[in-house]
């Protein structure tokens, strides 16, 4: 299932529930074609070297993306589709975050096997509630299949650059593209993905501490009555 998808469905589901018992720096801006490289992609004139990308699949780019995501530390995911928009810090075991829909927002917070969340309206409104709506919002999680679900692919990476920064773009044929850092970890800093369910995601600040902590008033969602 589409990890954005899942996303406000656990959230609906949250609200639900609550009413019965209760960029940070963004990759954004303009997409620059490159081009082909000139020196077999192991070198720029202007930067420092490449990390092979160019050279490689959309479908490799792909599981290369996907590893450093798995393994960074610490990410800042942002993202916006027609439902609303999201913002998520996720470390380890561990993510605070925030979902916004038309006329509410929901937080939460995960800390290893405990979920807590919050919303804005209905009988609990205001009050952290222990519930297990959001377990699975884990950087591990969200990284496990994290750009399936958009159809074919098209036969080759692109070279652009995105505000300064060397990325590969990997281009799917319904027009979703992801872009990922052509130098150092292939991370990945944006996907613009179209279809039956578009999203727009922006990820940054990789490996940047958080602290997250779980609410010192938490109450159990099933004793809130």
């Amino acid at each position: 299932m589409n990890h954005i998808r899942r996303a406000f469905a656990l959230t609906a589901a949250a609200a639900m529930a609550a009413m019965v018992t209760g960029a940070a720096s963004a990759c954004g801006g303009a997409t620059t074609a490159a081009g082909p490289p000139t020196n077999g992609g192991a070198t720029t004139a202007t930067g420092p070297p490449t990390n092979g990308l160019e050279k490689k699949s959309p479908a490799e780019v792909l599981r290369a993306a996907a590893a450093a995501l798995r393994a960074a530390k610490s990410v800042h995911i942002v993202g916006s589709d027609p439902p609303g928009h999201f913002d998520y810090r996720m470390q380890g075991s561990s993510t605070i975050g925030t979902i916004t829909l038309p006329g509410e927002q929901t937080r939460f917070r995960v800390i290893g096997r405990d979920a807590y969340e919050r919303i804005d309206r209905g009988h609990n409104a205001g009050r952290w509630l222990k519930s297990p709506h959001f377990k699975e919002f884990t950087l591990a999680q969200w990284a496990s299949n994290p750009f399936s679900g958009y159809g074919p692919l098209e036969p080759k990476v692109q070279q652009a650059t995105v505000n300064g920064r060397k990325v590969v773009v990997v281009n799917w044929r319904n027009g979703s593209k992801l872009d990922v850092a052509n130098t150092g970890p292939p991370y990945p800093l944006r996907e613009d993905f179209k279809g039956n369910y578009p999203v727009r995601v922006v990820f940054s600040e990789y490996n940047v501490p958080v602290d997250i902590a779980a609410p010192s008033n938490a109450i159990d969602a099933s004793k809130a009555g």
